[in-house]
């Protein structure tokens, strides 16, 4: 990503964080919503358009596309500048400085300017592919700590479309049987096709619920 926003040093992203506020996320409710372009970052540099061709970081008001987090890969999708005269394709999305959400992909037609309506579209079949494994990094995590302990913990993890990695600590490597028992109880829970449902509290409240909270996670 040389010669896109991703070679913006951290300070410029300090720098728009302080005069563009937090990223609005809207993806936990849609994956297409409107939002206006506040920032656009080409070469490292935060500039006022960008050409057909060119590599680009994009930042708006609010948006559905989720930035990479929590071991979760970023989304990608299109954001269609009004009117249609410009696409950006964007192929990654990154989180800067907590609640900055930077997307990042390339301007086909153009040029796209800031101040300009825009509407995101994420990859819907790749946003649920990814979610899929991310519940799965959850069971996973349960069945290790039924088949080996509670001592088991998770030390890290990466949800991607195509698969998942979670790391653990233990004291030795799983026999087969107790992989294939951890396999077991995972296809069960999936099996069950139990309903999933949201809500929104304070970590506090999700403690007490239940929740299990590691390396000091504040959401």
């Amino acid at each position: 990503w040389s010669g896109s926003g991703e070679a913006a040093t951290e300070s410029l992203w300090f720098e728009l964080r302080e005069k563009l506020g937090a990223s609005e996320f809207l993806g936990y409710d849609a994956e297409q919503a409107e939002g206006k372009i506040i920032a656009l970052v080409e070469n490292g540099v935060a500039v006022e358009a960008v050409h057909p061709g060119k590599p680009v970081a994009v930042i708006a008001n609010q948006t559905p596309f989720y930035g990479e987090s929590g071991g979760q890969m970023g989304d990608t999708g299109l954001i269609t500048v009004a009117g249609g005269k410009a696409v950006i394709a964007v192929t990654d999305t990154q989180k800067k400085l907590g609640d900055l959400i930077v997307h990042f992909g390339t301007v086909e037609g153009g040029p796209v300017t800031v101040g300009e309506d825009a509407h995101f579209a994420v990859d819907g079949d790749r946003r649920d592919a990814t979610r899929g494994h991310h519940s799965a990094t959850h069971l996973l995590h349960a069945a290790l700590r039924t088949v080996l302990g509670d001592h088991v913990t998770q030390k890290g993890s990466q949800v991607g479309p195509e698969r998942l990695r979670f790391d653990f600590a233990h004291t030795k490597a799983l026999s087969a049987e107790e992989a294939l028992a951890v396999e077991d109880l995972v296809n069960r829970q999936i099996r069950g096709n139990a309903e999933v449902a949201t809500k929104v509290m304070t970590p506090d409240d999700a403690i007490k619920a239940g929740a299990m909270a590691l390396f000091g996670e504040k959401y």
